[in-house]
Parts: structure tokens; C-alpha cells; sequence
């Protein structure tokens, strides 16, 4: 303080204390400090005159006048070249220009380790003149996300990325561009995914709520702590296979509901064998497919994968095109900055096709079924049948009785089914996979492992056929929802190389495996990993 420096403070211990040793001493103390104001700061002059936008070392620029942008135009660019969502952004703006210039100021502080003024200088960034008459237009041109969009997030490589680049040529992959939608709901992410189709389920199915206080799918979706993964088929996908389909209310809220999972599901717990619950009672499975599953120990001159991506994620057959489609953002909320507790609860997965979860086991489905009446009788006596009521993941490739007799001849049959059943139990169980495997993830395998603990070959070919197995039966009648899994109807057994049908060994056909029901003239042939 002013007073302190003046003496005023020696002033009243005086008043205080009559001891001469402290008139003395405050005397003395006195007598190093001025009793006047510090000089004012010295002339900075001759350090004037630098333009701010080339500062001295340690300073920083500032922005030369002011800027105000009343205009921003967004044109979209072709995604198949840039990627979804990505604009060309041109910002009009209008820019009143001023010259800064760096000044010096100083001024003395006390330095009570010297016991004696300092000066202390800065420089400030003032401005001097104005270098243009008025307003002028300025337009700034960027490539850069549409607005409401971002990118994806870094993620999704692994250390099997670099190692397999060191074997495989590298696979140009589609451009990312901007696929996250930013809302504050899940419906505001749907909106702006442009999911019209869905919808507009959504509006049929809550067309004939009533009631202010009605539960609806729009309540539902359009909330901040909505704790609901939604599995959105695309458009196209919607349209296709709702065709010439009529669409009552409790129809299209069944459909809404088998698409609705309870819970927040990112990408990472969509893994292999995963299970989730719909908000209408379903069961849902995911399947993932890995880069390196399809990978033979060989170098290769190309990659043989030619997947859109390293690692592709399924759920009931439904192959997840844009993971993690939404991202919940505060200010992209009405009433913000008033939420500044809302935080994602929820989150939205784009899959290519509609989900038509069963409410049926393989067990129920197969015993149903008559043209699996003998072949369900002998799972039945094996304990098989049992097994496949769990809910445990399964896959089963199947053939119906006739199938199985047009393959292995009616006596081989008898005697698997009523005399030794060991080797129809290993047959069955090297038809069983663990896990769900639809057509989509299948395809895009070169093997299977199975409930036999062995591996079983999986050929695909462009036209879609897909055969199993060394002797190469294939599927007939594929992806037969169940609730603990999928049924594919192949054309007879996939049987392992060398198999030992035990004291039924001699009535094994010497005949050919079974024709495929699409000749394998119509297959290339060569078939295709991917």
C-alpha cells in the first residue's frame, strides 16, 4: 500500500509506542523508501510501430477488425468421391479491416529483494487507424462436414492391421466422409440420417394413440435419457421388404419395437455371440466377422479380402453399415445451456436390412416342421433336440428327410437312426455351429467352426450359392429365424473328410455327394472369400 511506503505505517507505531529504538528504526526505514510518487514510465516512442500480425518472439497475432458473417451456403458433394455428408461450405461475411500495432508500456513496481524500483514492461496490441472505408464482403470456401454431421471417430484399427499389411496389398477403402449424425435425441439423429421410412412407422404405429399422457414411439425416441439403441434399416432396405405389404398401427409398432434395443449399444458390445433384448420382448444376436478370420498362413500378391471394411459387425443377419450413427451434443438441445447434465444414453446403429426376430426355438421350428419329422425323432433320442431348445446361440444346417435318404440311401438311414447312433451324433453335431450365422456373415467366411470341434469349408460364389463341407452340400433354403439362433435347409450332410460311420460303414453309397440344386455349371469356379 501507498501508506506503507510513505511511512504512514511507521507513523502510528510511533503514535503507539514511545520506545526510541522504534522511532529510530522506523527513522531509518523511512529514509530508504521515497516519500513521492514512483517517476512516470519513460518514453516508449521508439518502440512503437510494430504491425501485430508480425509479433515479436512469445507474442501472438490478433486479428485484424472485425468480422461478421451474414451468409453460409452448403453444397453437398458426391459421396461415392468424398463420403457422406461432406459440403462444400461457402461463408460470406462482411469485414471492417483496423491496423494494430504493438506498444510498449512500462512502469515501476518495488522490488523488495533490491530495495529499489524495477521497471516492469509490456507490450499491448492497440489499434492506430482504420485501413478500410466501411464494410467489405469476404467469402471464405472449405471442404468440411455438412452442417449437423461429423466423422468418425479414430478407432477401429488393431495391431493385425500392420501386421498384414506387411503380407497383403493393401484394399483402397471407401472415403469415411461425415456419417455421425449430431442431435440432441435419437429422433433428431434419425431425422437428420434422413430414415424417413422409419418413420414413418413410427408415426402409423402412433397414429391411433390417444391421451396426453398416451405412451408413444415418438415419446420414446424423442427424449434426452432415452437409455434405447435403435437398429435402423436403411430406406431402400424398408421399402424392399415392407412391398405391397399393408401397414396397420399395431403392425408397424411391432416392427419399431424388434428394432429397439433396451440399453445403450455401442460398436465395441456388438461382438461375436452377443444377445440383446428388444422393447418387444425379442432376442437379437450379433455376429462380428474379422479381417484375419478369412487369412491363410500364405503371401499373397493381393489382399483376398474384399470387404468394406476390417471388421464387419451383423445382428440377426443385418450387416451394421453406419456404427454409432448419432451423437448426443448439449448445445444441439432447446433450452441449452439448461441441460448441462444430459450426457448419451442412448445410441443408433444403421443396418442394411429389416429384422424379423422369431419367438420359436430350433428345437420348436424342427419338430413342427413334418419335413423333418424322422430326423427330428432321431435329435430327439441323441438329446440333441433338447440341446437346441437352450437358449444358447446356434446355427443348424439341416436336411429334411428326404434330403437325407436322396444322400445317404434309405438303409445307411436306418441304420444311423435305430441301430448306431454315435456317428449320426457326430454327423449332427459337425452341422452345428456356435453362434448366429446368417447368409450375410457366412458368406463371407472360408470356414465354420463347429460343435464337433473341427472346422468345416465354406465356399461362396458370385450368383449367392454357398456350399459346406468337402463334400460340398449346399444351402437350399437359407436364414430361418429362430429365437436362439438360425436354420439353414442344405441338400444333405456335410460330412468330414475320412468320417467312420462305425458297423454302418458298409452301407455307405459309393454314389457322388449330392448335385446342388443350382448345377455347378452356372457357379465360377472359383470361389469367392469376402
Amino acid at each position: 500500500p501507498a501508506s506503507y511506503h510513505t511511512g504512514t505505517m511507521c507513523g502510528d507505531i510511533r503514535l503507539a509506542a514511545s520506545a526510541i529504538a522504534l522511532t529510530l528504526l522506523c527513522s531509518v526505514r523511512a529514509g530508504q523508501l521515497p516519500l513521492s510518487p514512483p517517476p512516470p514510465p519513460y518514453d516508449p516512442s521508439h518502440l512503437e510501430g510494430q504491425v501485430c500480425g508480425q509479433p515479436p518472439n512469445g507474442y501472438l497475432p490478433l486479428p485484424c477488425g472485425s468480422r461478421k458473417v451474414v451468409g453460409v451456403v452448403e453444397e453437398q458433394l458426391d459421396p461415392d468421391s468424398n463420403g457422406p455428408n461432406v459440403c462444400n461450405v461457402i461463408t460470406t461475411a462482411l469485414v471492417n479491416e483496423t491496423v494494430y500495432k504493438y506498444q510498449k508500456w512500462c512502469t515501476y513496481v518495488y522490488d523488495y529483494s533490491r530495495m529499489s524500483y524495477a521497471p516492469l514492461c509490456t507490450l499491448q496490441c492497440l489499434p492506430t487507424s482504420i485501413c478500410s472505408s466501411g464494410l467489405r464482403p469476404d467469402t471464405l470456401k472449405a471442404v468440411q462436414c455438412c452442417s449437423g454431421f461429423e466423422t468418425c471417430p479414430s478407432g477401429d484399427h488393431d495391431y493385425q492391421t500392420y501386421f498384414y499389411a506387411l503380407y497383403y496389398t493393401p484394399v483402397p477403402q471407401p472415403p469415411v466422409g461425415c456419417p455421425i449424425a449430431i442431435g440432441c435425441t435419437l429422433y433428431d439423429c434419425l431425422k437428420r440420417q434422413n430414415l424417413t421410412e422409419f418413420l414413418r412407422l413410427v408415426n402409423i404405429s402412433d397414429s391411433t394413440a390417444s391421451g396426453p399422457n398416451a405412451t408413444t414411439l415418438f415419446s420414446l425416441l424423442n427424449t434426452t435419457d432415452s437409455k434405447i439403441t435403435v437398429f435402423a434399416p436403411t430406406n431402400e432396405a424398408l421399402a424392399s421388404s415392407l412391398q405391397g405389404l399393408v401397414l396397420d398401427p399395431v403392425l408397424a409398432g411391432n416392427i419399431v419395437r424388434n428394432h429397439l434395443v433396451v440399453g445403450m449399444v455401442d460398436e465395441t458390445q456388438l461382438g461375436n455371440q452377443g444377445k440383446f433384448t428388444t422393447v418387444g420382448g425379442a432376442t437379437l444376436y450379433s455376429t462380428i466377422v474379422e479381417f484375419y478370420d478369412n487369412i491363410n498362413f500364405i503371401v499373397y500378391t493381393t489382399n483376398p479380402y474384399t470387404g468394406p471394411s476390417r471388421t464387419d459387425r451383423f445382428i440377426n443377419g443385418a450387416q451394421i453399415v453406419v456404427k454409432d450413427a448419432c451423437y448426443f451434443r448439449i448445445d444441439a438441445c432447446p433450452g441449452y445451456p439448461y441441460l448441462a447434465n444430459t450426457r448419451q444414453s442412448g445410441q443408433l446403429q444403421i443396418i442394411n436390412s429389416v429384422m424379423m426376430p422369431a419367438n420359436e426355438t430350433i428345437a420348436q421350428i424342427i419338430f413342427n416342421d413334418p419335413r423333418f419329422r424322422n430326423l427330428s425323432d432321431a435329435l430327439g433320442n441323441l438329446g440333441i433336440l433338447n440341446f437346441l431348445n437352450q437358449s444358447y446361440p446356434r446355427t443348424l444346417f439341416v436336411p429334411t428327410d428326404d434330403a437325407l435318404i436322396a444322400q445317404l440311401g434309405p438303409r445307411l438311414v436306418d441304420c444311423l437312426t435305430l441301430a448306431v447312433r454315435g456317428p449320426l451324433n457326430n454327423l449332427l453335431l459337425f452341422n452345428l455351429a456356435e453362434g448366429v450365422e446368417y447368409t450375410s456373415s457366412l458368406s463371407r467366411r472360408t470356414y465354420l467352426y463347429t460343435m464337433l470341434l473341427s472346422y468345416t469349408n465354406v465356399y461362396t460364389f458370385p450368383n449367392g450359392t454357398i456350399l459346406l463341407g468337402s463334400n460340398k452340400v449346399q444351402i437350399v433354403q437359407p436364414n430361418i429365424p429362430a429365437s436362439n439362433g438360425v436354420i439353414h435347409i442344405v441338400n444333405g450332410l456335410a460330412i468330414p473328410p475320412s468320417f467312420n460311420f462305425g458297423k454302418c460303414q458298409q452301407l455307405v453309397p459309393t454314389a457322388p455327394p449330392p448335385t446342388p440344386a443350382k448345377p455347378l455349371s452356372t457357379l465360377l469356379a472359383t470361389p469367392v472369400v469376402g
